[in-house]
């Protein structure tokens, strides 16, 4: 269960029109870079807002400007900054003050300036928003574990400085007026990719003899991901190679003794996976029976390869 603190901190400061200004922030800013498919390649974004709003009590137009910074994550890491899966740096990934991702935050210096303009009648409030974009770099690391991936950049800063000058936030000589708490967090699923080569016993005579082939079943999962592998009955349900009316029965092993059967409900093949990147192959042992009055003909029959995780 993931719980979110909300925050409403006051911040009081007397400015040169002597009108008295009280800002506030609200919220527990979020980058959430959702449920991604690790197989999908493309760098992740997400937008977190933090909210605040001032207030004034008297007459005046006082100008100033807030400075938003941010912390460096759990572990004291800024550029790049990293999510940690079970205490384990894993996933880096950083926060920007700009959509198009070139501008670091920082934690202590060159913050984010906000401008802020207050009317000059009696009091009043002005509100607004800060955006904070977050990426997280793709194609995923194909051994990337499964499950919730989090930082935590707690303390992070809010500063007011009187003017509004160019240069206002590239230095922080004070204490912070305002602390806020972000989180970044990704849930990594757990997935799987199948592939499956045909199973051909070629061309046999007849009568028709008991004959040998096999296929190959090939998996990628994301990396210690528990999954089964199981091969259904056919069209039928019964696997039997169809050729107009007539049929030949088969079956289908995991040994090459042929003593294992092969279905989608008990006897289903498990594995654990290794990465999206890493094949994990399984052989198809099959076996077509016996069958003296078979006529001639092409048989065919299409098995569905079920895979749970």
């Amino acid at each position: 269960m993931r719980a979110l603190t909300a925050f409403l901190i006051l911040l009081c400061f007397p400015l040169g029109s002597n009108a008295a200004v009280v800002c506030g922030l609200t919220g527990s800013p979020v980058l959430d870079f959702g449920t991604p498919d690790p197989f999908v390649g493309g760098n992740i974004t997400s937008t977190a807002t933090l909210n605040w709003s001032c207030t004034k009590d008297s007459p005046g137009q006082p100008s100033f400007t807030l400075c938003f910074f941010v912390s460096p994550d759990t572990n004291g890491n800024i550029d790049p900054r990293y999510l940690t899966n079970n205490g384990v740096q894993s996933l880096p990934f950083n926060v920007y003050s700009d959509a198009t991702y070139t501008t670091v935050m920082q934690p202590t210096v060159d913050g984010f300036p906000v401008i802020v303009d207050m009317p000059n009648r009696g009091p009043d409030t002005v509100s607004g928003s800060v955006t904070l974009h977050g990426s997280l770099p793709g194609p995923l690391p194909a051994n990337v574990q499964t499950g919730q991936h989090q930082t935590v950049m707690a303390n992070s800063q809010v500063h007011i400085v009187a003017g509004t000058s160019a240069n206002a936030c590239s230095s922080t000589k004070q204490a912070a007026d305002n602390i806020y708490t972000l989180t970044a967090q990704v849930n990594i699923p757990n997935q799987c990719q199948v592939t499956a080569t045909d199973l051909d016993f070629g061309t046999q005579a007849t009568p028709l003899l008991q004959t040998d082939s096999q296929s190959s079943v090939t998996v990628r999962c994301t990396n210690t991901t528990l999954f089964s592998v199981g091969l259904n009955g056919g069209l039928s349900g019964n696997r039997e190679l169809v050729s107009g009316g007539s049929t030949v029965g088969y079956e289908l092993y995991q040994d090459a003794g042929r003593t294992i059967i092969w279905n989608n409900s008990t006897d289903r093949q498990p594995g654990t996976g290794l990465g999206t990147t890493t094949a994990i192959q399984m052989t198809v042992f099959g076996r077509l029976f016996a069958n003296p009055t078979a006529a001639e003909g092409v048989y065919t029959d299409t098995v569905t390869v079920d895979v749970s995780f």
